[in-house]
């Protein structure tokens, strides 16, 4: 629809904007901060004097799942931030920066505020893709013999699947490298500005490690009735694992700087980044433009990515038709046990965390019953960075925490204190290892710990992520029979991993609080 930039058309406006929103059954607390934006932004662009001809044409644009409202009009291009940092609706932009877009092409100005990121939709297609998988099945089980089922899967479906896995590492591995340089140069930031951020950096370390050490423990838990139900013989024996340090150190130290972009090798891919992130915050006055250069290479992979999770219902249709063709209906169990086991492990995280939270002088029952509603409205929200401005809110309101540590601590913990991540993904890999005989030793485990540890602080907090570090953990173990294990915990397990980055975000928020009033 089309409006003018005058005063009395706002109300128009913000009436078609709130219908768009409850039509596409947008839940209230995302709503509201997408209206208190979209006035921010009219008010903007009253303030910014336009020609009364000009149109602004406003409509909704749903893409590669996401929900967004568009804002655009022809003339001189546009600035977000042209009133500086002293007038209400710049504050209200720059504390929602991330829900904001803005581009000019030919003359034109198109405005983008993210609404959310619908998650249910992707696991509504890929629970469709799995249950379409069935029924093609059916029918080739029956009419095809074991030769030529044999042949469709070496010919045609394990080439299309590493294809898949190819183009996710192709865009993963620089994903994962721009993440973990955004990721540690905003945490620098605010720690330059904050003294305590310092210390939520320690803490946050430190619930990773927890969190990947818990994951050994319940993966050794879980190995032998997986196993049973796999039907794998535990005598098996993998391929190598354990590697000697002579050959960690050398295998760390890329030839040249591209070659862990070439070979996705995952520690001299996280060397790199350290060493970057490191040159990058000792830039001094050229800080700015570097690390703007690094936000926009970041976003650049990050619209890729996109893209090539929006392909994974189909993926998922090819990855289970591969298990059905293979192993018939007995691969059925396998599949809902190993994703029985993930879930069920995050019990042993989430006592972890009623554990420090007692440690710590809070008491965990009356803290859990206060997190409900709050992982409700996150579970309708789907993204950890998305939800923040609630999750501040709420836990300002709620738990009667300092609204600006609140503020200025949260949005990075979103980014860097993924637990949910460490956890999954090494249980992931640690599974494998146990169940299939691989051989290891503890050293092998030290440094597939401190690997998941760093693939973890640089993981996308976004669709993919699961899918990513599963398959760079594959890359390093050789173990490429779990691409389909890593397509299907990537459509099913989301919304856990994102409760669980969420849970530990409110837990270390609230134990830095606890401890500074003590203190």
């Amino acid at each position: 629809m089309k409006f003018k930039a005058l005063e009395g058309d706002f109300d128009a406006a913000h009436a078609f904007v709130e219908g768009l929103l409850n039509r596409a059954d947008i839940n209230d607390q995302v709503a509201h901060e997408t209206l208190i934006v979209f006035e921010a932004l009219f008010q903007k662009l009253l303030d910014l004097g336009l020609p009364e001809s000009t149109e602004i044409d406003i409509s909704r644009a749903n893409k590669l799942g996401g929900f967004s409202v568009m804002v655009g009009f022809e003339g001189k291009p546009f600035n977000l931030y042209s009133n500086g940092e002293d007038s209400i609706e710049d504050k209200i932009i720059r504390s929602y920066d991330d829900k904001l877009d803005c581009s000019y092409r030919a003359g034109y100005n198109l405005i983008s505020v993210s609404v959310s990121r619908s998650y249910r939709t992707r696991l509504f297609a890929c629970a469709l893709a799995t249950l379409a998988a069935v029924v093609v099945y059916l029918p080739l089980h029956f009419l095809l013999d074991d030769s030529t089922k044999y042949s469709l899967l070496e010919d045609y479906l394990v080439p299309v699947e590493t294809m898949f896995a190819n183009i996710t590492l192709m865009v993963g591995a620089p994903i994962t490298f721009f993440s973990l340089l955004k990721n540690l140069t905003d945490t620098y930031v605010v720690s330059q500005r904050n003294s305590g951020m310092r210390r939520l950096k320690t803490r946050t370390i430190a619930t990773s490690v927890v969190a990947i050490l818990l994951a050994i423990v319940a993966a050794h838990f879980w190995s032998i009735p997986f196993a049973g139900l796999a039907g794998l013989e535990p005598e098996y024996a993998g391929a190598e694992f354990n590697r000697t340090f002579a050959e960690i150190v050398t295998s760390s130290a890329p030839s040249n700087i591209f070659e862990p972009f070439e070979t996705i090798s995952p520690i001299p891919l996280m060397l790199v980044a350290l060493l970057v992130t490191y040159a990058l915050c000792s830039a001094g006055k050229h800080f700015d433009m570097l690390r703007g250069a690094m936000e926009a290479c970041y976003t650049l992979f990050s619209r890729m990515l996109y893209v090539v999770t929006a392909t994974l219902p189909l993926f998922c249709f090819l990855a289970f038709l591969e298990v059905l063709l293979t192993d018939a209906f007995w691969s059925i169990p396998v599949i809902l046990g190993y994703l029985f086991v993930l879930h069920a492990s995050l019990i042993l995280l989430i006592a972890s965390y009623a554990v420090q939270l007692r440690a710590h002088g809070i008491k965990p029952i009356p803290f859990a019953r206060k997190l409900i509603p709050l992982i409700r409205e996150n579970i309708k929200i789907g993204s950890a960075i998305d939800a923040t401005s609630y999750n501040v809110r709420y836990c300002a309101r709620t738990y009667g925490l300092s609204r600006e540590k609140l503020e200025r601590n949260l949005p990075v913990l979103a980014q860097i204190n993924l637990d949910g991540n460490c956890f999954l993904i090494m249980l992931i890999g640690l599974i494998f290892v146990f169940i299939t005989g691989t051989r290891f030793t503890a050293f092998d485990i030290v440094i597939l710990g401190a690997l998941v540890l760093l693939l973890s602080v640089g993981a996308p907090n976004q669709p993919g992520s699961i899918l990513i570090g599963t398959l760079i953990i594959t890359a390093y173990l050789h173990s490429y029979d779990l691409i389909c294990v890593a397509i299907y915990l990537e459509a099913f397990l989301g919304t856990a991993q994102n409760m669980a980055n969420v849970i530990g975000d409110i837990v270390t928020v609230a134990i830095d609080e606890s401890d500074s009033i003590r203190q």
